[in-house]
């Protein structure tokens, strides 16, 4: 409680607005339970306080492995809000010995952490540690012995927020700059195109729709590999252009044609158990597409919708499958070109 009204006050003094429960600063709605209440309440918050030491706190009704505590906090993750995350230092240390002996959980129901008020809420507490700094984002946290070490920290996080903000606001004005830049050019792109094609159309009016629609596909064919270039992050293709456009897309799937590049390995859902990428263990996704040099993989086969990424890339794919070898090997000039 010292700390958390200290804490009040070092929040005030930076003209913050500090939320706590015991001072009545969370409205407890009439139809719900107060830990409702406050778990709404973090969606009125801008960033998020977590102390852990070594007091479980209240059972949070909808979940009693959490605490309420640990219930504020993933509100306030699922809403990104800042969590800036302290623990005990003697909590802290306790952790370290549990980490160390956590498979041999007989060993750790026999261990006695200091730290830790009631021995039965220790596995729980040092759980919601790793919860904590194994999240994917923001999972920064620093232990303390004093309520000053956390203020000192506070007010260096803090500026460096002020910094990001105003950084920020600078590149948006230039992102605006940008994006004005971008959105005349396409136009006078767009323009240039329209001329072109008036003029080629009076000097050659029989072929000239014909070799329009063809250039269109090849473009649109050299999106199909700028796609796939970015898809895996890559500059280039190893394989050689020629030895490329030997093979005939028609009849393939997107992903076996590139299987068939010899740089890239299709592997089907019962080969592997691990794939090195956040969509790996769903049961949605039959087969994957890899590069052999890069541990990305991609859906291929799938029994789910495709994300809008890999719709693009089918449905440059049926151009693809439509060009001769020649517009081929334009489309991957073109695509090398732009690239270089």
């Amino acid at each position: 409680m010292q700390i958390r009204d200290s804490l009040s006050e070092f929040i005030q003094e930076y003209y913050y607005e500090p939320v706590l429960s015991e001072k009545g600063d969370v409205f407890y709605h009439p139809d719900l339970h107060t830990h409702e209440s406050c778990i709404g309440e973090i969606e009125n918050c801008d960033m998020f306080i977590l102390i852990i030491g070594g007091r479980f706190g209240g059972k949070y009704k909808s979940d009693e492995q959490k605490s309420i505590t640990n219930a504020e906090y993933e509100a306030a993750k699922v809403r990104n809000i800042p969590v800036f995350t302290f623990v005990k230092r003697e909590v802290y240390e306790d952790h370290r010995v549990y980490q160390r002996n956590k498979k041999n959980s007989a060993f750790v129901k026999k261990i006695e952490f200091p730290s830790i008020e009631k021995q039965e809420n220790s596995v729980n507490i040092f759980e919601f540690i790793n919860k904590v700094r194994l999240a994917k984002v923001n999972n920064g946290f620093f232990s303390f012995e004093f309520v000053n070490e956390i203020k000192d920290h506070l007010g260096k996080q803090w500026a460096g927020l002020m910094f990001d903000f105003l950084n920020s606001r600078l590149k948006y004005k230039d992102q605006k700059v940008v994006n004005q830049t971008l959105d005349n050019l396409t136009l006078i792109n767009r323009k240039t195109e329209e001329l072109v094609e008036n003029i080629y159309r009076k000097l050659s009016p029989d072929t000239a729709q014909d070799n329009i629609d063809t250039t269109d596909k090849i473009i649109s064919g050299s999106k199909f590999y700028n796609r796939v270039l970015n898809l895996f992050d890559l500059n280039s293709f190893s394989s050689k252009n020629k030895k490329i456009n030997e093979i005939d897309p028609d009849g393939k799937e997107w992903y076996q044609y590139l299987a068939c590049m010899n740089e890239f390995e299709l592997i089907h859902y019962s080969e592997t158990e691990w794939y090195g990428h956040e969509e790996r263990k769903n049961k949605e996704i039959e087969s994957w597409i890899k590069h052999f040099s890069k541990e990305v993989y991609w859906g291929a086969k799938r029994t789910d919708e495709a994300p809008p990424l890999i719709k693009e890339i089918i449905g440059l794919y049926k151009i693809v499958s439509t060009l001769t070898k020649l517009e081929r090997t334009k489309a991957l000039e073109m695509t090398i070109a732009n690239k270089v």
